[in-house]
């Protein structure tokens, strides 16, 4: 690091250096993203006509030149995303040409600017005040923020360690300097970081036309404004209101009059986060939010609200079934991504009320037709019965992802038949899911199902300890993984035959010979996934004997799956295979000879298969000229190691993710 750093000043020196030689110096100077700056050398100063210094998003920069003040043509700093920046240089008021100053960190001692130099410039656009707990009550009101017309967003952090105390005094004091920081009634956004007061001063409330508000981290807010401001005042402009950490929050007002809840609050409002508020109740006035676009609700588990949003399209949101179900069942007709985390609570009560939150969505499916749910991608997590009959009323649906649903055993077939849509399928940790199709009452053939997902192109199993069969993928899947399901006996599926019980097809062992065939497969042409193009399994040890591959293969990744003993193809051979993955794969005997399979092969990996001798005559002939190529060296024999070549970017599937 130290020598990048010294490299980086070197430079910049060279540059001035340059540039000082020159008959005119620059006006523009751009180092922003330069990683391994920390200071910049004092002849920065000497640059008389800079009128632009561009220091964004340099993260280890500690400081600025301390002469910085004879820079007198500079009219643009950018000092933002530099975390590390400890204090201005004292005698900043001396700039006077300055129009933008992005981030000013307030320092303490004698060489270093107070905030209140700040009161002569005239800044416009982003401003961010950092370090305000070294700010006094005087200084803040020398800022004259009040009288910045051109400042359009403020951005004002109090920097609070995890092990500081915030006591009472410190609290007040916040709270003053905070008074003393207004800025102008046509301010656009402000956001407030680990401000220490209980409640925010007068003039938050005259922000007629804010546009955003973004407070986090504020331990000690409780109501945002106190009991001398009139409760129907609304903010008529804002499109983006954030909250996030205020632990200690509890209502908009100091007092509630009953008149708050007789006003629309936010009529633009677009877009609504609302993080670790763990004692908020309610949101504020009518809750109605007729703009209402994206809604992000997490960790709020008292926040009961119910809301009526005609253009919510967007909804994540963490709460308990009945909760989810609700806010899912007022919106079906706008929705399009929603990301539903349920709460576990396992009471009688909230399973009877839950259920009724479902019949809510049932019902409002059975009133409309099902091409009005527009609803693409589904996230669910930790529900309880419930989500394969709420999967079912989307038509639209294009990305489900079903994350530690315990109580997902069999594969839903009956609900999948609606998923015509659907592209993507993810299943993480659902510990009970089995696999088996549930055997249906009603006489029927495996003829007379449709394809299940007919347009599903990617499946990724993950974690699921219990799973023994995948289900019949469709020929349209184009990528499989299925990752630490160490039950699992099937890739290709098996129907329940009528009249048997899981249990009785399932007794003693079972090989991928005896599954893996054609006869298994539900699809028109005998074949199992005929286009499946990448498959990945990692520690699948209930994968037993000879695992039996779709011709269409291009990728294959195969990690730790102890019970194999051998790849086959269904066809004889592979001759698409640009990438071959084998790691820890211990039983695996051999690889097959096929003349034709590895002739398109670009990336080679075999390590830790230690029962393999030798590699097929047909892969030997092919060592030295793949692209990428990783083996372990007695696969060799008397031949040299190549050096390996570095992998040319090319496609997808020569750069398959090790996770």
């Amino acid at each position: 690091m130290q020598l990048f750093a010294s490299i980086s000043a070197l430079f910049i020196e060279k540059i001035i250096s340059a540039e000082t030689k020159a008959s005119t110096s620059p006006e523009y100077l751009d180092l922003s993203r330069s990683r391994y700056i920390k200071a910049l050398p004092e002849d920065v100063s000497i640059l008389y006509n800079l009128q632009t210094l561009n220091l964004s998003e340099c993260e280890f920069l500690c400081r600025l030149p301390r002469q910085i003040k004879y820079m007198t043509a500079l009219r643009h700093l950018y000092t933002h995303g530099c975390p590390r920046l400890e204090s201005m240089p004292r005698d900043l008021r001396k700039l006077t040409s300055l129009q933008t100053l992005t981030c000013f960190v307030a320092g303490s001692g004698s060489n270093c600017s107070n905030v209140g130099e700040l009161g002569k410039l005239n800044l416009g656009g982003q401003l961010e005040l950092r370090n305000l707990e070294k700010v006094t009550e005087v200084a803040a009101k020398a800022a004259n923020l009040v009288m910045k017309k051109e400042v359009t967003e403020l951005t004002l952090k109090w920097t609070v360690g995890s092990d500081d105390v915030v006591d009472e005094s410190s609290s007040r004091d916040d709270a003053k300097v905070l008074e003393e920081l207004k800025p102008h009634d046509g301010l656009h956004a402000i956001r407030i970081h680990t401000y220490g007061g209980t409640t925010f001063p007068t003039w938050t409330a005259m922000l007629q036309n804010i546009v955003v508000i973004h407070i986090s981290h504020c331990n000690k807010l409780q109501w945002f404004f106190s009991g001398d401001i009139n409760t129907s005042f609304a903010f008529p402009n804002l499109k983006e209101l954030t909250l996030q950490e205020l632990v200690c929050f509890e209502r908009w007002w100091e007092i509630d009059n009953g008149t708050q809840g007789e006003v629309v609050m936010f009529p633009l409002l677009e877009k609504l986060c609302i993080s670790q508020c763990e004692k908020l109740t309610t949101l504020p006035g009518q809750p109605t939010f007729p703009n209402l676009q994206i809604t992000r609700i997490e960790r709020c588990p008292e926040l009961t609200t119910r809301v009526e949003s005609p253009k919510l399209s967007v909804l994540k949101m963490e709460g308990r079934d009945v909760q989810l179900f609700q806010w899912v069942a007022r919106h079906m007709t706008s929705l399009t991504n929603v990301e539903l985390h349920s709460l576990v609570d396992s009471t009688e009560t909230t399973s009877a009320a839950a259920e009724h939150g479902l019949r809510e969505v049932l019902d409002g499916r059975e009133k409309r037709n099902d091409h009005d749910f527009p609803l693409t991608v589904l996230v669910l997590q930790n529900f309880k019965p419930g989500i394969t009959e709420l999967c079912s009323c989307f038509v639209h649906l294009q990305d489900l992802s079903v994350w530690r649903c315990h109580a997902l055993i069999h594969w839903p077939e009956k609900e999948f038949e609606g998923l015509v849509s659907l592209r993507k399928l993810v299943i993480h940790q659902c510990e009970n899911l089995t696999g088996y199709a549930q055997a249906s009452t009603e006489p029927s053939t495996s003829s007379e199902k449709s394809q299940l997902l007919p347009h599903l192109e990617l499946l990724v199993i993950r974690k699921c300890e219990s799973l023994v069969e995948v289900f019949n993928v469709p020929a349209s899947l184009r990528v499989m993984e299925i990752l630490y399901c160490k039950k699992l006996e099937s890739i290709s599926g098996r129907r329940l035959l009528q009249g048997q019980s899981a249990s009785s097809i399932h007794q003693g062992p079972s090989s991928i010979t005896e599954v893996s065939s054609s006869s298994s497969s539900p699809s028109s042409s005998g074949r199992w996934a005929e286009n499946l193009e990448k498959l990945k399994l990692v520690e699948c040890h209930g994968l037993t004997g000879v695992l039996h591959l779709p011709s269409s293969l291009k990728a294959l990744d195969i990690d730790s799956c102890s019970g194999l003993t051998s790849l086959e193809s269904s066809s004889g051979e592979l001759p698409l295979l640009e990438c071959l993955y084998l790691w820890s794969c211990n039983n695996l005997l051999s690889l097959p000879d096929w003349p034709q399979a590895y002739s398109y092969l670009q990336c080679l990996y075999i390590m830790n298969c230690t029962v393999i001798k030798t590699l097929p005559r047909s892969l030997q002939q092919r060592l030295g000229t793949i692209q990428e190529e990783h083996v372990d060296a007695h696969y060799y024999g008397n031949k040299p190691r190549p050096i390996p070549i570095l992998l040319k970017p090319k496609t997808w599937k020569c750069a398959i993710r090790r996770d």
